[in-house]
């Protein structure tokens, strides 16, 4: 068992000053030793969901963006009040189940983002304090 942790050890790169798996010698004689090389990269690039629901059934399809920790820019400049304002509070109790976040990024555009991702704004609060996200005429 002690020679198997030795060589899982020296794999590693972890040697001692014995001879190196393989039968090289170790680093210690002076002789450069190569250690294994391993890609640790495992983030992957961010990717962020732009939709333009038309109806509300696109609403389902932007929370499974949210549940695989997706962030979505919602444009609902061309969906009417009502279906707009039906989505935005869909969509902020999804956030909020996932301890995710919501901000309007302007008139209509909305910016859900899951709970890895904050969102920094200067006028946050100034918005939230401003009154409802759709005026009622």
């Amino acid at each position: 068992m002690g020679r198997i942790m030795q060589r899982m050890w020296g794999f590693l790169g972890f040697g001692d000053d014995e001879e190196a798996p393989g039968g090289r010698p170790a680093a210690g004689d002076g002789s450069p030793q190569r250690a294994p090389i391993f890609s640790l990269h495992t983030q992957r690039q961010m990717e962020i969901i732009v939709l333009e629901p038309a109806a509300f059934d696109e609403a389902q399809m932007a929370a499974d963006y949210l549940k695989t920790h997706r962030p979505i820019v919602i444009n609902l400049r061309g969906a009417n009040k009502d279906l707009g304002k039906r989505i935005v509070d869909f969509l902020s109790g999804v956030a909020y189940a996932l301890d995710g976040h919501m901000h309007r990024v302007g008139d209509e555009i909305f910016l859900f983002t899951p709970h890895h991702v904050s969102i920094t704004a200067e006028r946050l609060r100034e918005q939230m304090a401003s009154g409802p996200l759709f005026p009622v005429e």
